[in-house]
């Protein structure tokens, strides 16, 4: 979509998974005076007879896609795609160019008295567009509704119209992007929509400003920085690259009433990397000056004995944050972050009174904010001609965490939560900080009580609650396209194969409003995406960086990442999870007859070539008969991940918490978060110290 900053009326993006009812909300809004533009009558008139889009679309699919009289057969077009992901990729990389370029010239038609518009398409999460609006709102109306209104509607059996429903993201996953979720079940929805449109008509240009922030103060001008590239680039190369980077920090610890650290730092650096057929030169200097870069970079172009490259001018391309934010951590007084810490301190000693009085041993709070600021220019040679782009971002991160300690006499127990998200210092409400202090409080008081686990091999629940450790750990790394090539993940020479059980979809998604590896570019200037790895069981795609993109023959994917200036980017997880079933996480764990339920992950290791994994489970409960019997303590995990993903047969629908990390690899850390919903796991080893019991499996 293009820049939109510039119109004088609100966007709204509307979606909706199919029979959700998103036409019927469209019309509701248009009764209020919005203009309606639907992706579906765009998508109607680019295949019109006689259009290129036609044409493009029957050379792709063959003479069998059309009717009779020429026209496109709109329904065999539809079980062909929603039967075939690649088909359906095929059909969408015609279509939509040709479909924003229509929307994008309809929206420059509109007058400047336009109440507002809204953009209604389906497709909008699927494609990584949810946070280009001023609001983003989604319809959602229970599967069994939606699969009787797509069998009457449309004729189809009940397997096909289950088979277009998981062709597109799960409402769960699109409540995660929205600002509204509108329950399309029978309900009068006048109410809901008269409030949420008075809202947005309120406040859509303070949106926007935070959304589509305007361009920052750079260290260099985009003219001198298109002379360090030709200088770079002046004895040949084929990619050349400046990533200049400022960054603040502020950290604060308080143990045991004592404020015990406070730290700020401020940096300023920059790095060149010059790409030469397989050979990569790399330079970073601090607090750089424009002489001191051009002398780096004829360095770095010595050994080179090709012909100058002709950069083209550079213009910063803006991209819009998935992390809006209300208040910058770096304009928030000190004194106001102590006083948070001694809240959050003063709260889990209240709260550990109140729970178990003479318990509470220690307690541990520590704050923190990064506030990072990029540009990236790059020059690239492809099919002979130059391209250049210069592209910018401001990623803030503020976290909070807790850390208790109880004790009883004979042991000690510790409880540990964080709250951190791509937000500003609005994250710490009051009522956010209490949630999180005292679940670090209720965690090391239940652990007083909890009985050894037991060891032997058990079916296993994972509640949504355990975050997506198993997910980033033993599968997401064996995703990165590096390992991949190096031959170190059990999914390399995978690709299109069956590699876990039917219903298994992984995702990895910079663009999710407000979570810890959202960003809006990653650290080459790709924008970010949503990419699906594993579709339905079936290996989709890597995460890609432009270097392993290159030797994958394939486009990157908006992973490369980097600590900070002073390393290379390399394909990195943002945002991981597993894509959310159907069954209730209720249904799941009444079935259990006896094992365990996993609420809390802790750390673990895994070997990326096998998949083979242990983890630390930190809130753990003995099941029988499907109730929770009693709190465990020691209680490992130790499995494989390929394995676990084929073995999958039940998954929850229930996709709402995603635990906080700082991920490491090659000795860079860059920040993350992963989540999965409640799922069963018919077999992991248990390790425990208590007596063993007999193995279900």
């Amino acid at each position: 979509m293009q820049h939109t900053s510039h119109l004088p009326f609100p966007l709204l993006g509307l979606s909706g998974g199919i029979a959700a009812g998103k036409s019927f909300v469209a019309s509701l809004l248009s009764a209020l005076g919005w203009t309606v533009i639907d992706a579906d009558a765009l998508a109607r008139e680019v295949v019109a007879p006689g259009s290129e889009g036609l044409v493009q679309v029957a050379e792709a699919f063959g003479p069998a896609c059309l009717q009779a009289d020429g026209t496109l057969d709109r329904a065999w077009m539809a079980a062909r795609v929603f039967s075939d992901a690649m088909a359906r990729a095929r059909l969408n990389a015609i279509l939509h160019p040709r479909i924003e370029a229509l929307r994008d010239a309809r929206l420059r038609a509109l007058p400047g008295s336009t109440k507002g518009v809204v953009l209604d398409a389906a497709l909008w999460v699927e494609r990584g567009r949810a946070h280009h609006f001023d609001a983003f709102w989604t319809v959602d109306a229970p599967e069994e509704i939606r699969l009787e209104r797509l069998v009457t509607r449309d004729g189809l059996t009940r397997d096909a119209a289950l088979a277009r429903l998981r062709a597109q993201a799960t409402a769960a996953e699109r409540a995660l992007h929205a600002d509204l979720v509108i329950p399309n079940d029978g309900r009068e929805l006048s109410g809901i929509l008269a409030g949420a449109e008075a809202a947005l008509l309120a406040d859509w240009r303070v949106r926007r400003g935070r959304t589509w922030r305007p361009n920052m103060p750079a260290p260099f001008s985009a003219e001198q920085l298109r002379d360090v590239l030709a200088t770079l680039l002046s004895r040949g190369g084929d990619y050349g690259e400046v990533f200049a980077e400022r960054r603040r920090a502020h950290a604060l610890g308080m143990d045991d009433g004592r404020m015990e650290d406070v730290l700020a730092s401020e940096t300023f650096g920059a790095s060149l990397r010059l790409v030469d057929g397989e050979t990569t030169r790399f330079a970073d200097l601090i607090a750089p000056t424009l002489d001191e870069l051009l002398e780096a970079a004829r360095t770095l172009a010595a050994p080179g004995t090709g012909t100058p490259a002709e950069v083209p001018a550079l213009v910063v391309s803006v991209h819009p944050t998935p992390s809006p934010i209300e208040q910058d951590p770096g304009q928030v007084p000190l004194s106001d972050k102590v006083a948070l810490v001694r809240r959050a301190e003063t709260g889990a000693r209240s709260q550990a009174e109140s729970l178990r009085p003479g318990a509470l041993k220690q307690v541990s709070v520590g704050y923190g904010d990064n506030t990072q600021r990029v540009w990236i220019a790059a020059a690239e040679r492809r099919d002979g001609s130059w391209s250049g782009r210069l592209t910018e971002d401001q990623r803030t991160q503020v976290v909070l965490r807790a850390n208790v300690t109880a004790g009883d006499g004979s042991q000690l127990q510790t409880g540990y939560q964080a709250l951190g998200e791509t937000r500003g210092f609005e994250l710490f409400t009051e009522e956010a900080v209490t949630r999180t202090v005292g679940e670090a409080v209720r965690l090391a008081i239940q652990a007083l009580d909890a009985q050894p686990a037991p060891a032997g091999t058990f079916p296993v629940v994972l509640s949504s609650s355990a975050g997506g450790t198993m997910i980033h750990e033993a599968c997401g790394h064996g995703l990165e396209a590096d390992l991949a090539l190096a031959g170190m993940s059990s999914f390399a020479g995978k690709l299109g194969q069956k590699v876990a059980a039917e219903g298994v979809t992984i995702i990895d998604d910079g663009t999710l409003p407000h979570k810890r590896g959202s960003q809006a570019i990653d650290d080459e200037g790709n924008p970010v995406s949503r990419v699906v790895l594993i579709e339905n069981g079936v290996l989709k795609a890597f995460l890609q960086s432009r270097k392993t993109s290159k030797k994958m023959d394939t486009e990157p994917t908006g992973n490369g990442r980097r600590e900070s200036y002073r390393h290379l980017p390399i394909p990195r997880m943002r945002n991981t999870f597993l894509a959310a079933g159907s069954e209730s996480p209720e249904a799941i764990l009444r079935d259990l007859d006896r094992g365990l339920l996993v609420k809390r992950m802790g750390g673990g290791q895994v070997d990326t070539v096998t998949g083979n994994f242990v983890f630390q489970v930190t809130e753990g409960y003995w099941v029988e008969n499907g109730v929770a019997k009693y709190p465990v303590k020691n209680a490992t995990l130790s499995g494989c991940g390929p394995d676990v993903l084929k073995g999958l047969t039940r998954i929850g629908n229930d996709l709402c918490h995603f635990d906080i990390g700082t991920c490491g690899k090659d000795g860079q850390g860059v920040p993350v978060s992963d989540a999965l919903p409640t799922i069963l796991c018919p077999a992991l080893v248990v390790g425990g110290t208590a007596e063993a019991l007999p193995s279900v499996i």
